[in-house]
């Protein structure tokens, strides 16, 4: 049986305007360890993204081979992604039970050389550029007794002070 969830984001409201941002989506199946029940129904996904470290790195102005143009800059971001499944077990008792799940997965903002008249560089380490990841939307269904597929969309806003 293929079931839909729907999911509690605890997150901030996503901004009203961004301008340095990278929208990612996250796609992958999930298995729950052997030491827990198999799963009869979903109830409830929770993610938790939180940014481990950041580099910026310089780059030719222009357009990759992808076709994406390149400003100048790009903020290597890193993020430690930990993820809360709930669910009904499949047995009598109908017991409640969580999986808990974690991965880590790199992103990148394009910057311009210049942010109102400021060296992008300088602006990195002078600590000005604040980066949050946001969960835009998180889907989970049962594939079978022992996998998820999930899909998450992240926002990930850098804000220049």
């Amino acid at each position: 049986m293929r079931c839909k969830v729907q999911t509690n984001i605890n997150q901030k409201l996503l901004p009203s305007q961004v301008k340095y941002f990278k929208e990612e989506i996250i796609n992958e199946i999930l298995t729950i360890i052997s030491e827990k029940p198999n799963i009869e129904r979903i109830l409830n996904v929770v993610v938790d993204p939180k940014i481990v470290s950041m580099k910026l790195i310089e780059t030719e102005e222009g357009y990759s081979n992808e076709g994406q143009r390149l400003a100048g800059y790009k903020l290597i971001i890193e993020l430690n992604i930990k993820e809360k499944i709930t669910y009904v077990a499949d047995e009598k008792t109908q017991s409640v039970h969580v999986a808990y799940f974690e991965n880590m997965k790199s992103l990148f903002i394009v910057l311009p050389k210049e942010i109102n008249c400021i060296n992008t560089c300088e602006l990195f380490r002078s600590n000005r550029i604040f980066v949050t990841p946001y969960v835009e939307a998180v889907k989970a269904r049962k594939l079978d007794c022992r996998n998820i597929h999930k899909c998450i969309l992240l926002l990930v806003n850098a804000i220049i002070c």
